[in-house]
C-alpha cells in the first residue's frame, strides 16, 4: 500500500485539513509518514495529541522532530502558536494545520467564519465521514439547516452521495478529498467521488487502509 502523504500528494510548506469525520486521524497518519522536521498545530481549537512533544512558547529551531505548537485557550484546549505561520514554515519540512471544527460529526456545512485556513497554505485537504451518509442531515451534519439549505433538502432527509457532493461543490475551497469511514461503504463513497472533479481518496484511517476512487 502506498503512504497516504504520497497519495495525497503532501507537498513541502503548510497544509491545511478541513472538514469533519477523520481530521484528527488524518492528521497522526500524515505525522507518522512524513519525513524530515514536522510541525502540528491548529488555527481553531484541539486537544494537544499524546504522542508529540508540546511547545507553548516561540520557538528558534526545533527540539525534536516532530512536534506540537500552540498556545492554550481559556476552554482547556490548544490554539493558534505563538509565531506566526509564515514562520513556522521556515523552522519545519512540514506544517500540519487543523483548520477547521466539526463536533466529532461526519458531516459539516461551513459558517461564514468557516474554516480558518492561513493563507500560507499550499494544500487543503478536505475530510468527510462516510457514516453520515443515509443518516437524517440533521443527525449527522454539524450546522444541519445551511447543510440542508447547502443541497436544497430538509434536515429530515437523508444524507446521499448527491446531496453530500451538492455540499462540497458549493463550498469549494479545497484541493484534495478524503472519503474516510469507507470500510463497508465504498459504493457510497464511490458515487460520491463520481460527482466531483477534485482528487479523492477512500480511507479507512482506524483501520489503516486508503485507495484511490476511481
Amino acid at each position: 500500500m502506498s503512504e497516504l502523504y504520497k497519495l495525497l500528494g503532501i507537498r513541502p510548506g503548510l497544509t491545511a485539513v478541513i472538514g469533519s469525520g477523520g481530521k484528527t486521524s488524518l492528521l497522526r497518519q500524515l505525522i507518522k509518514e512524513l519525513p524530515g522536521q514536522v510541525i502540528l498545530a491548529t488555527s481553531t481549537h484541539i486537544l494537544p495529541p499524546a504522542e508529540l512533544p508540546l511547545f507553548t512558547e516561540p520557538l528558534a529551531a526545533l527540539p525534536a522532530d516532530k512536534v506540537c505548537l500552540g498556545t492554550w485557550s481559556d476552554r482547556g484546549k490548544l490554539c493558534a502558536p505563538a509565531q506566526p505561520w509564515a514562520a513556522l514554515t521556515t523552522l519545519a519540512d512540514y506544517v500540519l494545520v487543523e483548520a477547521d471544527g466539526s463536533r466529532q460529526l461526519p458531516l459539516k456545512a461551513h459558517r461564514d467564519f468557516e474554516p480558518v485556513v492561513p493563507p500560507e497554505a499550499r494544500q487543503v485537504i478536505a475530510v468527510l465521514g462516510l457514516s453520515g451518509l443515509q443518516r437524517p442531515i440533521a443527525e449527522a451534519a454539524h450546522c444541519p439547516e445551511l447543510y440542508a439549505r447547502l443541497c436544497g433538502a430538509a434536515v429530515e432527509d437523508p444524507a446521499t452521495p448527491e446531496r453530500a457532493a451538492a455540499v462540497l461543490r458549493a463550498e469549494g475551497g479545497f484541493d484534495t478529498l478524503v472519503l474516510n469511514q469507507a470500510e463497508g461503504r465504498e459504493a457510497l463513497g464511490r458515487a460520491l467521488a463520481a460527482q466531483l472533479a477534485c482528487p479523492t481518496v477512500l480511507a479507512s484511517l482506524r483501520n489503516g487502509w486508503w485507495t484511490k476512487a476511481e
